[in-house]
């Protein structure tokens, strides 16, 4: 039987950690080993993770407590780098997982290098939905993946495998689901199972809340990614995490090109990528068609200067 690691990075979240931990507890499939890296927590985060400790041994729960804080993405990559499982889950401190989480993944991932799933969102009213509202394609290619990177950490489960190849970014800022769903398209495909697998709890004050359908036109989106290009704190952000990955190997010659040609933060390199795009515009976009699809296609890079641009890495 195939051991999965459950790693959990907590920051003052006595609030609701107890929810989360116990549905740890009732997974069906066994949990090799739940690892719970501390990052400076001032409440009774600590002392809640510790009374389960004790309370369950046979659930292998480990404790860290870091002596300076590393903040959320460096505490993440810190806490995976001490997994010993077959498979690694990763864990926010106050969602609730589906009984059937782990079993489902493990049963689904089959020779993929990493899968992910379908969330429901929920905050204090009730449920919001889901997070995916259409089903999104089974399997990911690189190309997909270094410029649209869409899980989020509570949805994936990964090899082990891609430790090693994660190991010399660990220091960086980055966005740690991201990059780990990007990454592990260099060593294999990724895959998508559309279950719903954990009620993800959203609070109000949270970056990506989505309690709220956004109003704003379709065109309006096309026209602040044409803005974007204009925006040198997002082209340089974009740059300097292009430049990054280019240090990463993808089997697919246009994956490794389009890295090369945003990495430069050149308008023209931006471009020769819009083009690129426009080629695999049956593979990048999914739901559209047409003239639609052409267009969403060319967009984007810019899309991902505008959006990711502004937080995929920081200092």
């Amino acid at each position: 039987m195939k051991t999965v690691s459950v790693v959990m990075c907590t920051f003052n979240g006595e609030l609701f950690l107890r929810e989360q931990i116990d549905s740890l507890i009732r997974q069906t499939y066994p949990i090799h080993e739940i690892i719970i890296q501390d990052d400076g927590s001032t409440d009774c985060t600590l002392q809640i993770a510790s009374a389960y400790q004790q309370r369950y041994p046979d659930y292998n729960i480990k404790i860290y407590s870091n002596p300076r804080q590393l903040g959320f993405n460096r505490n993440f990559f810190s806490a995976i780098l001490k997994a010993t499982g077959d498979f690694i889950a990763c864990c926010d401190q106050d969602d609730i997982w589906e009984a059937s989480k782990l079993e489902v993944l493990i049963s689904e991932i089959g020779e993929n290098s990493l899968i992910y799933h379908n969330s429901i969102l929920f905050n204090q009213t009730g449920e919001l939905g889901r997070l995916h509202k259409k089903p999104l394609p089974r399997l990911t290619s690189s190309l997909s993946a270094i410029l649209m990177p869409q899980s989020f950490g509570h949805q994936i489960l990964f090899r082990k495998e891609i430790i090693t190849a994660l190991r010399p970014f660990t220091d960086f800022n980055l966005s740690y689901d991201y990059f780990i769903y990007t990454i592990s398209t260099s060593i294999g495909p990724v895959k998508y199972t559309d279950t719903p697998l954990v009620r993800w709890r959203r609070h109000n004050h949270a970056a990506t809340f989505s309690g709220k359908k956004k109003s704003a036109s379709k065109w309006k989106g096309y026209w602040t990614a044409l803005k974007a290009l204009s925006n040198t704190a997002n082209r340089n952000t974009t740059s300097r995490y292009f430049q990054l990955c280019r240090q990463i190997h993808f089997q697919e010659k246009d994956t490794n090109t389009v890295i090369q040609n945003m990495s430069t933060g050149k308008l023209a390199d931006i471009l020769k990528t819009c083009y690129l795009c426009l080629k695999y515009r049956k593979e990048l976009v999914t739901d559209k068609k047409g003239i639609i699809a052409y267009l969403r296609a060319f967009f984007i890079p810019l899309f991902f200067i505008r959006d990711y641009g502004s937080y995929i890495i920081r200092d």
